[in-house]
């Protein structure tokens, strides 16, 4: 079970998506923005960090000491937004989602960078019982 951390503005999407991560035996974080993902984790590190792309563009430097060794950033965009990450943003981030459709990608990328971190000996991000739920 990986901890992934979710940041957006969107809670209805939000909730979708850590929904299909809890359902799939993951423990999701919700945040609307960076500083408070920061307060919420107290000092936990989750394997992914799934953010929205324009606070991914404003604060993602701030998710370089949170996320897990081994673990990544995944960058995603709603629907409608068909912008495009900058490269100095881009090339931080593992992938780019385009959400709530591609969320069977989402699942497949969560179990891809577990099975790298798990082969490169950090099972950090197993659950020991002290990670903040989600907000469901």
């Amino acid at each position: 079970m990986a901890l992934i951390l979710v940041v957006g503005p969107d809670t209805a999407l939000l909730e979708g998506v850590a929904q299909t991560l809890v359902g799939a035996g993951h423990q999701a974080v919700l945040s609307h923005d960076i500083p408070e993902a920061l307060e919420t984790l107290r000092g936990s590190h989750p394997l992914l960090a799934l953010v929205d792309c324009e606070e991914l563009q404003a604060r993602g430097a701030m998710l370089q000491s949170i996320v897990a060794q081994g673990g990544a950033v995944l960058a995603f965009h709603c629907d409608d937004d068909d912008s495009r990450l900058p490269f100095r943003v881009k090339r931080t981030t593992l992938a780019e989602l385009k959400l709530p459709l591609e969320r069977q990608r989402l699942l497949a990328l969560v179990k891809y960078v577990e099975n790298r971190a798990r082969a490169a000996g950090r099972d950090s991000f197993q659950d020991d019982g002290s990670s903040p739920r989600a907000d469901l």
